[in-house]
């Protein structure tokens, strides 16, 4: 992806963020105006990290997989499959390994440690889509680019898929409350608001489910989903974590090294250091 395409996606990014962020201000699913203006900073200060940590990767990211094309490598790369097979192909095993990553951040103590920055903001909103720990970015960029090399993934059908892939995050994390019957007719495909926001609930038997990105096939398939029918109210957050001085920037930058997940199995127990 080159500067430009890099620069016009991050414009399309942050468009659809303000564009979502007033269509949240006329019909809010959660009212609580307190937290929206309290999370905005710290969050928006997270998407800038965000998104210049991906420009970095993207720049490195394409200087590789060109370097790749040119020797043929990966499975694909000799393949006759038609242009647009093999980017849809392309899309879904993205997909499934942005699941396997995100699954993975829920699973493991240390991944779980840090993808609570995500998880801990009390109420859930186009900003809180990109507020990930820098270390997030770190884990989830290889579950993308190693997928792409090894099979030969044309470059651009990557590119195609991080541009959905955020728009499409976007939308699930939106403060609006979509039609339930239109909400469910699509969650038959693809993930959508009122299914993820189960996904940020305080209950661990919800938020350890509905992990999918852009298509719900692998929840489905991996037995992690959660229907997101009836919609409701959902208590956002992480106990513990409410507090004013828990969510500034500083924080939550800290907080992968505050405490520690006790368990896999019940990541969400959260055993506070003594210090």
């Amino acid at each position: 992806m080159t500067t430009f395409a890099f620069l016009q996606s991050a414009g399309a990014i942050l468009a659809g963020m303000a564009l979502l962020s007033v269509l949240e201000t006329l019909l809010p699913f959660v009212r609580k105006a307190d937290w929206r203006r309290r999370h905005r900073l710290p969050n928006l200060s997270l998407v800038a990290l965000t998104l210049s940590l991906n420009f970095a990767f993207n720049a490195g990211a394409v200087l590789i997989s060109v370097w790749l094309a040119e020797r043929g490598f990966g499975l694909l790369a000799g393949a006759t499959l038609p242009p647009l097979a093999m980017i849809l192909l392309g899309i879904l095993v993205l997909d499934g390994s942005t699941y396997a990553s995100h699954r993975l951040l829920h699973s493991l103590p240390p991944l779980w440690s840090v993808h609570r920055v995500h998880h801990s903001d009390p109420l859930v909103d186009v900003t809180t889509t990109t507020r990930q720990h820098p270390f997030e970015g770190l884990w989830r960029f290889p579950f993308i680019m190693t997928p792409a090399w090894a099979l030969g993934v044309p470059v651009e059908a990557v590119a195609l898929y991080r541009g959905v892939s955020a728009l499409v995050a976007l939308t699930e994390h939106m403060n609006v409350k979509l039609w339930e019957p239109l909400d469910r007719a699509l969650s038959l495909l693809v993930c959508t608001p009122n299914m993820h926001k189960l996904h940020h609930s305080r209950l661990a038997i919800e938020t350890d489910s509905n992990y999918g990105n852009i298509f719900s096939l692998f929840d489905r398939v991996f037995g992690t989903f959660t229907p997101p029918s009836p919609a409701r109210c959902i208590d956002y957050g992480l106990a513990g974590y409410d507090d004013a001085g828990s969510q500034q920037l500083g924080a939550l930058l800290r907080l992968p090294f505050r405490g520690r997940a006790s368990s896999p199995s019940y990541p969400h127990v959260l055993e506070e250091s003594s210090s």
